[in-house]
């Protein structure tokens, strides 16, 4: 009984995964970055217009062309962690070439683009980033602050002088006073400057005591995502009533061969996809079929068949002002289909190649046994680094860790 009872669990997960979907847009539209969009389980791009939108930028060793350390939202769904619980949301993970950085005007090109193909709830649109994605998050929170219902900004800055337009949002805030990589000092300047603004009753500036520049781990947060979705962008306040950085909510794990389906779309397919109008909320449901995003998809879901996933590093270059981290990047970029692993250190193929269609395809990663180790019962870090003979902070600096970090059973751990 009990081993029918796993058999169906299994496969209810299996059905589950292949319900989501991936869709990637790589080098098809010169006037925005590369992107892609994480779509829910029965999501419908021309009737759901209650679905909140979250916008991850990553940091510069995420960039196309850099061999980055992954994570973020797409990344933490696809490893499993259920950070969304219950609350489906599209995520769109932009990508930036290394030296490119974020600009904001061709990021909202990506807006725009979603706006006008894809359903969505248009008071419920949320920026997150760190390291360069958290100045590109600020940036474009100031220059587009009727857009965005809320944003938190970790690591960064910002460009403006005095970012006034931040003070129309909620604004969340988080640096760690002994960040080597991009100084505390640029977090604690756009607090200044955005009190020469006026009120500052929209703004929560967490200024940490500790954590370096690896705070990678607040994406897996559940309550990040339930504070995000407790703003609206017509009802203008500041929720108090979750503290995801004092008392952070981890997300449940569960065993997950990665998210569903991975489709590249074609020139043909983005044509078919332009043509789409979605409906505005409140007016009535229209007919739709949600599988023009691709030409060989099948089911009431909009998934079309299953391509190899690739790996496109998305790292986040932000202002001049930061250096990038030497360590997370993640965006337009699944993580690979076997792994129950917490964090992932699989580093991600530069290579890419173009098809007949004129589509950028980017080779699968694979991960080396030898570089990584997956956690038993009864480890510690201390006990791991004495294992395969190396200092105890350089594991930490392999991983990207804090001394407080938690492993558990089943968690990747880089140790070569």
């Amino acid at each position: 009984m009990r081993r029918l009872l796993i058999i169906i669990a299994l496969t209810l997960v299996a059905l589950f995964a292949k319900s989501q979907k991936i869709e990637y847009f790589n080098d098809l539209m010169s006037d925005m970055y590369n992107f892609a969009i994480y779509e829910p389980a029965g999501y419908d791009p021309v009737n759901s217009t209650n679905m909140p939108v979250v916008m991850f930028l990553h940091g510069r060793s995420m960039s196309i062309g850099l061999d980055g350390y992954r994570y973020g939202s797409i990344t933490s769904i696809d490893m499993g962690y259920d950070i969304l619980k219950g609350q489906p949301a599209l995520i769109v993970e932009p990508n930036a070439r290394g030296n490119e950085g974020w600009g904001s005007v061709k990021l909202h090109k990506v807006y725009e683009f979603l706006k006008a193909h894809y359903a969505f709830d248009h008071d419920k649109f949320y920026v997150i980033g760190m390291s360069m994605g958290g100045w590109g998050t600020l940036n474009y929170v100031n220059k587009y602050p009727d857009e965005v219902a809320a944003c938190v900004g970790i690591c960064g800055g910002c460009d403006a002088k005095t970012p006034c337009g931040l003070n129309k949002v909620p604004t969340w805030i988080i640096h760690a006073a002994d960040d080597e990589t991009t100084a505390v000092a640029c977090s604690d300047r756009v607090v200044e400057a955005m009190k020469s603004c006026g009120s500052t009753n929209l703004l929560k500036y967490s200024r940490l005591e500790s954590g370096g520049h690896s705070l990678i781990n607040y994406f897996q947060y559940h309550n990040l995502y339930t504070w995000l979705f407790k703003h609206n962008r017509t009802n203008r306040r500041f929720d108090t009533s979750v503290n995801f950085v004092d008392n952070p909510d981890h997300a449940d794990y569960h065993w997950s061969s990665g998210i569903g389906e991975s489709i590249y779309i074609t020139a043909a397919e983005l044509a078919k996809i332009q043509a789409r109008t979605p409906r505005q909320k409140g007016s009535s449901p229209v007919a739709s079929n949600n599988n023009s995003s691709s030409s060989n998809s099948t089911g009431n879901n909009g998934n079309s068949s299953s391509t190899t996933k690739p790996v496109t590093n998305n790292a986040s270059s932000s202002s001049n002002n930061t250096s990038s981290p030497s360590k997370p990047a993640t965006t337009n970029k699944p993580v690979s289909t076997s792994k129950p692993a917490n964090t992932a250190t699989i580093k991600p193929s530069t290579t890419t190649s173009t098809s007949n269609s004129g589509t950028a395809t980017i080779k699968p990663i694979t991960s080396s046994s030898k570089d990584t180790y997956i956690v038993k019962q009864g480890d510690t870090l201390k006990k791991i680094a004495k294992k395969h003979k190396i200092k105890y902070k350089k594991l930490l600096q392999l991983n990207h860790f804090t001394k407080d970090r938690k492993i558990k059973p089943g968690d990747k751990i880089k140790v070569a």
